[in-house]
């Protein structure tokens, strides 16, 4: 450890002592040495004492003057502050003085490129607004000075690439690349393989593929052109490897695979500097992370020496996959590397954690929740890299928040009031944010409890309640309120719509806006609703949608979520005239379409919705009337539709069926409609139980023994029916 304000205190002392002697008891390099101990000192105060220490030597009559490391080692002290942003401006001023000292008092004082390369590497490493130009103009100024005779400030390799780096962290990769191209048109100067990798890697930073693979090859050609100090290495591959894997393209594990076998390859046959490593294997995973995480894991035990890096890439590749196999996957090589002796981190656990989120398996929620506790227990045993975070315990709600298990909503916010709780008592890894918050707030949205949507919204007032105290962690977003809209909108109760209603004001007040599937929810819980106008209510909010985004607000643009959704609401409800409106909201959403004022189609569920409508439709034999024509109607144009998208599913044969069945008396006529549906429906092998008990439901029993056969029809079930009746009704689902 160094203290250089007590050697700074001896440098006073001796000069002191000094005075009056004909020796000088202290030279140059005392002040240097002093210098220089500030610099590595990390002192708060460095570079303002190292600065003063220069400026003493700069004011001296004495022998004592400044030389180029005294200038240089102040430059240091600028460099390794770690109490202030980098500064390459100040370090640019001492180099300035030290070109004005050489100018006028000490014309021997000459810098060379060693001190300008400092100033310059400070530039590259700001990154800051205009960095990269002072780079360059620095390399301009050291080309000039040495074309004036001072060849010790001759622009190096190091100094090209420097600068090559500057625009590389500031401008990005096209600017960088110009001064490669610079350099490799100087005459004097060739570019190493930093220059290329350093290029490369500005590429593979935006996932440029091409351009990286293109650097590389130019990288090649020069080397083979006779440029030894452009030999590929290890670490250029790995720089194209991490643009495969920063690209996100479907091939990246394919292409990255052609580029690793040609390393191992060219390893074999002499090149030692291109084997393979830990860190090439790991990109590789990376690669194939996103597409295959059993290739992923074929890698795994491809390479040699395995890392807590090889085995959390893969357990993320198995996460992202999701599925229960894929979370079992997980958990086994989390375990596995216990055998082998490699310590996992929280970023290990925090990804087998998520792929049992999100494998969707009866007791996923808590197998997650037991892999947090398994690593609590280690953390608590000594291992202090597994420390418990926000983030672990939040991946565990989101576990719960997606599990169908009784109490699971119940059970995420405890772990949401086990975090506050921790936190207040001192541990700030474990304060929870908007993202914890509005886990739980999915979690009551999915658990369809008669509270949910109270539940919901107290939650939101308590982040409310937490940032008008100034946390700005919790502060509710969009997403916030989507998610308590959708927990009223899964309610069902009486009034939900008009809570979730009030909730979408207050949240507007706050300064939180609904976005489109706030929208969606909203129209989903006036659907859901029993109450009076619930229809109409939903169907006002699918018209402010249009308008909205026929004012210029593309995000606005209604789905056919929004249509179908609306349809629905008129489907659920008692209102007189329900099937006209929901065909009128159909037949609204196809001008739309047509005329392309709001470019969105109708689908499968759209059309089965409005024959729900009629389904379900009570009143008058007027109104049944009109109900079985619009039933009629809309299940023919959906048959006859030359739309390869567009056809009827399991869902629409059986409702058809239904509303034939509740809303037309029986007779020739009746039997004549159903049997054509249902022979429609065997031909597209949409047949499953609910077709086949609306069937019963409305054919007469002549036409179920001349569809079915058999002495007693009625007692047919499904596995009854020929295999190319059902081949595709149970594969459809509604959207």
């Amino acid at each position: 450890r160094s203290y250089p304000g007590l050697a700074e205190k001896f440098l006073g002392f001796l000069d002191v002592q000094s005075q009056g002697q004909e020796t000088l008891w202290i030279d140059t390099r005392s002040y240097n040495i002093v210098i220089n101990a500030y610099a590595k000192s990390g002192n708060k105060n460095a570079v303002k004492r190292a600065e003063s220490l220069l400026l003493q030597m700069e004011q001296m009559d004495s022998k004592v003057k400044p030389n180029i490391l005294s200038y240089s080692g102040v430059i240091s002290c600028i460099a390794l502050s770690t109490h202030h942003k980098i500064d390459a401006s100040s370090a640019e001023e001492i180099l300035r003085r030290l070109e004005m000292r050489q100018e006028i008092v000490n014309h021997e004082l000459k810098p060379d490129n060693v001190i300008y390369n400092q100033v310059i590497n400070l530039y590259s490493k700001s990154g800051s607004t205009g960095s990269a130009a002072r780079a360059e103009g620095l390399l301009n100024r050291m080309q000039q000075i040495a074309n004036a005779g001072n060849s010790k400030a001759t622009p190096d390799i190091r100094t090209y690439n420097l600068v090559l780096s500057a625009y590389a962290n500031e401008k990005g990769p096209a600017e960088a690349e110009m001064i490669l191209h610079r350099l490799e048109t100087n005459g004097s100067i060739q570019p190493n393989a930093i220059s290329y990798i350093t290029c490369m890697d500005s590429y593979a930073k935006v996932g440029d593929v091409h351009n990286a693979l293109r650097i590389l090859s130019l990288m090649e050609k020069s080397f083979k052109d006779g440029n030894a100090e452009a030999k590929p290495t290890r670490r250029a591959y790995t720089s194209a490897l991490n643009a495969l894997a920063k690209s996100g393209r479907g091939d990246a594990g394919v292409r990255a695979e052609a580029l690793v076998q040609t390393m191992e390859r060219l390893y074999k046959a002499g090149n030692k500097d291109l084997e393979p490593d830990t860190t090439v294997y790991n990109v590789l995973i990376n690669c194939h992370k996103n597409s295959s995480a059993k290739k992923a894991e074929q890698v795994l035990y491809r390479m040699g020496k395995r890392d807590v890096v090889s085995y959390s890439s893969v357990i993320t590749a198995y996460s992202q996959k999701g599925g229960i196999e894929a979370a079992k996957r997980a958990q086994a090589l989390l375990e596995e590397m216990k055998k082998e002796d490699v310590e996992p981190n929280a970023q290990t656990f925090n990804s087998a954690i998520m792929a049992f989120a999100r494998s969707g398996g009866n007791g996923a929620a808590k197998k997650a929740e037991g892999l947090l506790k398994k690593m609590e227990e280690m953390y608590e045993g000594g291992n202090e890299e597994l420390r418990p975070n926000a983030i672990l315990y939040t991946s565990v709600i989101t576990a719960w928040s997606k599990s169908d298990e009784p109490g699971s909503a119940l059970r995420a916010e405890i772990l949401l009031k086990l975090m506050w709780t921790m936190f207040k008592r001192g541990n700030v890894a474990m304060k929870p944010n908007v993202v914890s918050f509005t886990a739980v707030i999915h979690a009551w949205a999915r658990s369809g409890e008669n509270d949910a949507g109270e539940r919901a919204e107290a939650l939101v007032d308590q982040m409310i309640k937490l940032y008008d105290e100034g946390d700005e962690a919790v502060k509710p977003n969009v997403r916030t309120l989507t998610a308590a809209v959708n927990a009223y909108a899964r309610n069902h109760g009486r009034d939900s719509a008009s809570k979730a209603n009030k909730l979408v004001k207050k949240m507007e007040a706050f300064g939180v806006l609904p976005n489109l599937q706030t929208y969606n929810s909203l129209i989903s819980a006036w659907g859901n609703s029993k109450q009076q106008g619930a229809p109409m209510m939903a169907e006002s909010i699918l018209y402010k949608l249009e308008s909205i985004f026929l004012d210029g607000n593309d995000d606005m643009k209604p789905s056919v979520v929004s249509y179908t959704s609306a349809i629905n609401a008129w489907a659920k409800s008692l209102e007189r005239g329900k099937a006209k409106k929901a065909q009128a909201i159909l037949e609204r959403m196809k001008r739309n379409s047509d005329s392309g004022r709001i470019n969105v189609e109708p689908n499968t569920v759209t059309y089965t919705s409005v024959i729900n409508a009629c389904a379900t439709t009570y009143g008058d034999k007027e109104e049944k009337q009109e109900a079985l024509k619009i039933a009629y109607s809309t299940f023919k144009e959906i048959t006859n539709s030359d739309s390869v998208t567009l056809r009827p599913n399991h869902i629409t044969y059986s409702t058809f069926l239904k509303a034939v069945s509740k809303l037309m008396p029986g007779g020739e006529k009746k039997d004549s409609i159903v049997s054509a549906a249902f022979r429609l429906c065997c031909k597209d092998g949409q047949v499953d139980d609910n077709c086949l008990f609306q069937l019963k439901s409305s054919a007469s029993p002549e036409l179920l023994c001349d569809l079915l056969g058999g002495a007693d029809p009625s007692e047919i079930t499904l596995e009854d029916l020929p295999i190319d009746w059902k081949r595709n009704g149970v594969k459809q689902k509604q959207i």
